[in-house]
């Protein structure tokens, strides 16, 4: 088999190094909060939530004060901490020279 040429447009691109630093905090915060999400929602339930929440009428609770309103926003907040932590990582690990 040849190697490819340079200017071959076939040949494989690489991506920029920070946009390989990016999707790997993206995915590896969106695995880390799957993962959280199952666990902490395995161990809690969301009706405890709703029901201590008490909007007052039947049927007046904002939306988001339902089951699926709840998983939602606790896998987003365990995905925003885990991308500040992605990132946060990303930034002391880097090398500076002088």
């Amino acid at each position: 088999m040849e190697p490819q040429a340079a200017d071959d447009p076939v040949a494989v691109r690489r991506w920029p190094p920070r946009l390989q630093a990016a999707a790997a905090i993206g995915w590896s915060s969106f695995l880390a909060a799957s993962l959280g999400t199952m666990l902490a929602f395995a161990a809690l339930d969301p009706q405890v939530i709703i029901d201590s929440m008490d909007p007052g009428e039947p049927n007046a609770a904002p939306w988001w004060l339902t089951r699926t309103g709840i998983y939602t926003l606790g896998f987003f907040l365990l995905w925003l901490v885990a991308v500040v932590a992605g990132v946060l990582t990303a930034v002391l690990t880097q090398s500076h020279r002088p």
